[in-house]
């Protein structure tokens, strides 16, 4: 080689080793308070402000979502529809139906008004529609329960007040005090978190006021009947508590887990998945591929990450021997894979999709997009949208809470009604995702493309200045 020639490999032996901080000045003969960085504090200062300013918007911002659903749902119950059926509206042999009056007196008290919106039934229009659709009239409460045209139900069978004075007079110990005189009849596999935060405490509070009105109405019944037997005593000394009917009872702690960590869980193992994947993409992108090729790479990659960890979420549920087979027998599994499925993909294409946007934007608020994609999906799921201000409606529209509503007909087997709604908006999800991420992918890598040559021409640039 002559004198006068070089090579790069020459000149970068040439230059001396430089460590890995090199880039970090550290000066130690002057004070960060010095005169000499007063325009650095400025601008570090900026910096600060900025960030604490973006970061405050976002809690702000994003936090509100989240405690603004629970806000005033106290004050809402009233929207809650609750069916009031008291077939004990008849004075028998001089007993009047003191169980049934008195229930219609709790529930026109401004307390049980507050808790829920009591529709008092027309008993005999209500037993012709039982008698039309051959079903007693409790049946036919327990199915409109189910149908979910009403959250709960009270029951007081036909001839409650006189049964239970004649219970009295025949010392009938054997008497099933509660079951014939009232019902609390609701599902609590339709809304797991909204019955026990709601609907349930709204009975308990029903009952408590009932509780405090048993003495009189016993009173009403008995007053005049001389009790001197120990059988009629213990009859009469016994409470008449609420005998609930819950056909669809959420009674295995473990359900919590799919119901609603996993909702939270699935949403960040979406994102996870881009992170895992992201150093593969960029092996690949260095190949020299033609950009529909490597379009097409990211687009199968990612529906395939989903499929593949949807199943493993689904696997840690079957793991703990949580019963699939409800309603769909042995399918059940598969169809809750494949509802996990549709929503993770409709988290995670649209996770992709924003995290490409937002790194070519501003990379760190990409942490905020997940916060914020993770609460305006669950504020609208665990608490009942009835109780919610009217912001919330939107939430019929998000994946989540359309998984919440599917995956409910595995694991009981509630009404199916709104099932293919659900499915609907999720295909819904899954159809626009899939055909804005290809597009999303190209700009993305075109303008990664770009960056990269530009930043090459730089360093050439600079190597020859040199």
């Amino acid at each position: 080689m002559s004198s006068g020639s070089y090579s790069n490999e020459d000149t970068i032996e040439a230059q001396p080793k430089q460590s890995k901080f090199a880039h970090y000045k550290f000066d130690r003969g002057h004070s960060f308070w010095s005169n000499r960085f007063t325009s650095v504090r400025r601008k570090i200062a900026l910096h600060y402000f900025l960030n604490y300013l973006i970061m405050g918007i976002g809690v702000l911002g994003i936090f509100s979502i989240s405690w603004g659903s629970f806000y005033g749902n106290e004050g809402r119950l009233k929207n809650l529809n609750m069916l009031v059926v008291i077939e004990d509206d008849t004075t028998i042999d001089g007993i009047p139906p003191v169980f049934g009056d008195t229930l219609k007196q709790i529930l026109d008290t401004p307390e049980a008004r507050a808790r829920g919106n009591w529709q008092l039934a027309n008993v005999t229009d209500f037993r012709i529609k039982a008698a039309s659709n051959n079903r007693s009239v409790e049946d036919e409460i327990l199915h409109e329960i189910h149908r979910q045209y009403y959250w709960s139900s009270f029951y007081v069978p036909t001839n409650a007040s006189v049964n239970y004075f004649r219970a009295l007079v025949n010392e009938d110990i054997n008497y099933a005090v509660s079951e014939n005189t009232i019902k609390a009849i609701y599902e609590t596999g339709r809304d797991y978190f909204g019955m026990n935060q709601f609907i349930t405490p709204s009975i308990g509070a029903i009952e408590t006021i009932w509780f405090e009105n048993q003495p009189n109405m016993t009173y009403a019944i008995a007053g005049n009947l001389t009790i001197n037997s120990g059988p009629a005593f213990q009859i009469l000394a016994t409470p008449i508590p609420f005998k609930v009917v819950d056909p669809l009872p959420f009674n295995a702690a473990i359900l919590v887990g799919p119901f609603h960590d996993g909702l939270v869980y699935t949403n960040l193992l979406s994102l996870m998945q881009f992170a895992f994947f992201s150093p593969i993409h960029k092996m690949v992108a260095t190949l020299g591929l033609k950009r529909s090729h490597y379009i097409t790479y990211r687009f199968l990659s990612s529906l395939f990450a989903f499929f593949i960890l949807s199943l493993f979420v689904c696997l840690v549920t079957l793991a703990f021997q949580v019963d699939m087979t409800t309603s769909y027998g042995r399918a059940g599994f598969v169809v809750y894979w494949m509802i996990t499925f549709l929503t993770m993909w409709a988290l995670g294409a649209v996770n992709e999709i924003f995290a490409m946007l937002l790194t070519l934007v501003y990379p760190p608020i990409v942490q905020f997009w997940i916060l914020f994609w993770i609460i305006i999906n669950i504020s609208p799921t665990f608490t009942p949208i009835a109780l919610t201000p009217k912001f919330y409606r939107y939430g019929y529209a998000m994946p989540v809470h359309n998984c919440y509503e599917a995956i409910k007909t595995v694991f009981f087997k509630v009404y199916r009604a709104q099932l293919g709604r659900n499915i609907g908006i999720l295909v819904a999800w899954f159809t626009v995702a899939g055909l804005v991420l290809p597009f999303v992918i190209f700009y993305y890598t075109h303008v990664m493309f770009k960056k990269d040559e530009e930043n090459a021409c730089k360093e050439i640039s600079e190597i020859k200045e040199d």
